[in-house]
Parts: structure tokens; sequence; C-alpha cells
């Protein structure tokens, strides 16, 4: 039994290295992908700043091309006053008049926020294309380092994947089964030492005949309520 937890351990032990270099691996793929979510969102706040810079832009030009339009009118009409024959008439070419005045005011004041407006947004889509920039320059360093440190972390891996096939060989088919079982369904960890009748897998006592038994080493016994497999470790071997 004890060759059996020995040997049990050390590919617990492989394959907890082997999980640690996945995740760092992990990590460096989600440092990429959380800085590609960064710039696409710079990115879409660019193009909502476009699209309304465009807007404000159009609508100044509609605005100075009706501009334009009512002051020649207002101005036609100001000719036509020298040669209206009615009062009624004169007064309806003076309203006109008044009422195209009214509107170039109102296009006018119009135009002047549309001015602020669009001074605002390019101004805001300078710092959302200056901060997309140094994202863009910050993705380029992670994608660099990460493409380099997994070079080195797939080599190491592959090293310790061979040294886990060996140790494969040394377990038994049904014990490696469970093994298997166990690791995928406790976050990689199969077994666990139990000190002074405490699991160290979920930190639950476990029955005091049943540490006896264990202690005995004669056979391989599972937490009650982890279910990992147990191996006794005096106090003094966990320090």
């Amino acid at each position: 039994m004890k060759v059996d937890i020995g040997n049990l351990l050390q590919l617990q032990t492989i394959d907890l290295q082997i999980n640690k270099l996945d995740e760092e691996m992990a990590e460096g793929v989600a440092e990429i992908e959380k800085r590609q979510a960064t710039i696409a969102e710079r990115q879409a706040a660019i193009g909502e700043l476009e699209a309304k810079l465009e807007a404000c832009e159009k609508r100044r030009r509609e605005l100075d091309a009706e501009l334009e339009d009512e002051t020649a009118r207002i101005k036609e009409r100001q000719t036509k006053l020298m040669s209206v024959q009615t009062n009624r008439e004169y007064q309806s070419l003076l309203k006109e008049i008044e009422d195209g005045k009214k509107n170039n005011k109102q296009r006018e004041d119009e135009s002047v926020q549309l001015l602020e407006q669009v001074e605002l947004l390019q101004r805001r889509l300078e710092e959302q294309r200056n901060q997309c920039g140094a994202e863009e320059g910050l993705l380029s360093e992670a994608t660099q380092k990460v493409g380099s440190l997994k070079d080195e972390l797939t080599a190491k891996r592959e090293e310790i994947v061979k040294s886990r096939e060996e140790k494969v060989k040394d377990v038994d088919a049904a014990l490696l089964r469970r093994y298997e079982l166990l690791r995928s369904r406790r976050n990689g960890k199969a077994l666990a030492a139990v000190t002074d009748g405490v699991c160290k897998g979920c930190y639950m006592n476990i029955p005091p005949q049943l540490y006896i038994e264990l202690q005995k080493a004669e056979q391989l016994l599972a937490c009650p309520s982890c279910n990992r497999l147990m191996y006794h470790e005096r106090e003094s071997e966990g320090a």
C-alpha cells in the first residue's frame, strides 16, 4: 500500500506541476484577451464619436445652406418692397422678412452650439485614439512576452509530461482510474495528507477508528468528507 501511495504522490506532484504551467499559459492568454477587449471597446467608442461628429458636421453644412438660401430670399423680398402697390402686400413682405431673419437667427444659434459640440467631440476623439494607440502598444508587448513565455512553458511541459508517462506505468490501472476521477473532481488533488486526525484536503476530522487504520498503512482509505485517498503524515513531516 505504501508503494501505491508513494507512486500516486509522485504522480500528483507531476500533475500539479503540469497544472501550474497550464495556469501560467492561461494567464498570459487572458492578459492578451483582456487587452484585445479593451482595444475593441476603444474602437467602438471611436466609431460612435466619429458618427456623432459626422452628424454634427453634416447638420452644420445643412444650416449653412439654409442660411444662404434664406438670406437670398430676404434680399429678394427687401428689393420687392420698393415696388409693392398695396399696404397689405407691403406688410406681408415685412412679415416674411422678419420671419426669415428670425429663422436665420435660430440657425446661427444652432450652428454655434454645433460648433462647440464638434470641438468637444474632436477632443474626446483624440483622447480615445491616443488611448487606443497606447493599448495597442501594450498589446504588442504582451503578445511578444506571452509568445516567448509560451515557448518556454511548452518545452517544460513536454518534459514533465514525458516523466508522467513513465510514472503512470508504475500505477495499477484500476487505481489510476480512481486517481484520475478524484483529480478531476477535487481541483487536481486526489490525495490528501492526514495529520493528527485532520484531513488536509478538506480540513475535517476523520473518525478515530479510521485514523487508527490509516496509521497502520495496510490498505487504501478515503476521507469520508472529501473522498480523497488519504495517507498519514506526522506533523513534523508536514512542516
